[in-house]
């Protein structure tokens, strides 16, 4: 059964990447922001916002953070066709970490 969690994460995140990249005329009201990205100008957030995570918790949230940009970035690189061991590894690594509870 693990096995299949790990096949279907990637099935899901492109699923969740290609939905997030709906033209702006489908997604009804559009942000100003949303039509500047559409543009080819970068995105930016008219209003940032902060993450409070209690000091107990930061190394494992700072371990699914690294976890959550490695995976995107590989799945830009999979859409290329561009094989990254190196990184294949760390993100192996640290889902092992994560799933382990170490940190």
């Amino acid at each position: 059964m693990a096995k299949r969690s790990y096949l279907l994460l990637p099935v899901i995140l492109a699923a969740a990447l290609a939905g997030a990249q709906l033209p702006v005329t489908n997604l009804g009201r559009a942000s100003p922001d949303l039509r500047v990205a559409r543009i080819g100008s970068p995105l930016t957030c008219s209003q940032p916002f902060t993450v409070a995570v209690p000091t107990p918790l930061v190394p494992r949230a700072r371990l699914k953070a690294r976890l959550i940009t490695l995976l995107r970035e590989s799945l830009y690189d999979d859409a290329k066709g561009i094989v990254n061991i190196p990184r294949e590894k760390e993100i192996k690594s640290i889902a092992n970490k994560l799933r382990r509870g170490e940190e």
